[in-house]
């Protein structure tokens, strides 16, 4: 058994997924540092700033809303408000996107679960699947 303690400043991969300037998406429990069963991924947003409209084929996306509010967009562009302290389910397909309102950043942990290797290798990241 294995205990790993991460540090988000410092343990991540940076996804290609926020649209904006200031934003950040990071992989941070993902099949690269030896996660096979589910992922954790930390976006910060400043208000105005939005992801990119994506979707898991095969994996539900859920987060949890650590600071913020905004909403999130579905793929017939329908809107669902969330606020700090709140969790969002996505099912597996779905497309989404994330729009931060603020008035403070938008910081969410979560990610899909299995992880989606697919979303990483479109990253271009890279990494051995046998570990």
């Amino acid at each position: 058994m294995t205990i790993k303690i991460l540090d988000p400043e410092v343990d991540y991969v940076e996804l290609p997924l926020v649209e904006g300037s200031e934003g950040v998406a990071k992989a941070i429990i993902w099949p690269g540092m030896g996660a096979k069963y589910g992922s954790m991924n930390y976006f910060v947003m400043p208000p105005g700033e939005k992801n990119v409209l994506h979707s898991h084929e095969d994996e539900e996306d859920m987060f949890y809303v650590v600071q913020g509010s905004g909403y999130i967009l579905d793929g017939d562009k329908n809107k669902y408000s969330f606020k700090k302290g709140d969790f969002v389910y996505v099912t597996p397909g779905e497309p989404h996107a994330v729009v931060s309102e603020g008035p403070e950043d938008f910081i969410s942990v979560g990610g899909p679960t299995p992880p989606d290797k697919e979303l990483y290798k479109k990253a271009g990241l890279e990494w051995n699947d046998e570990e």
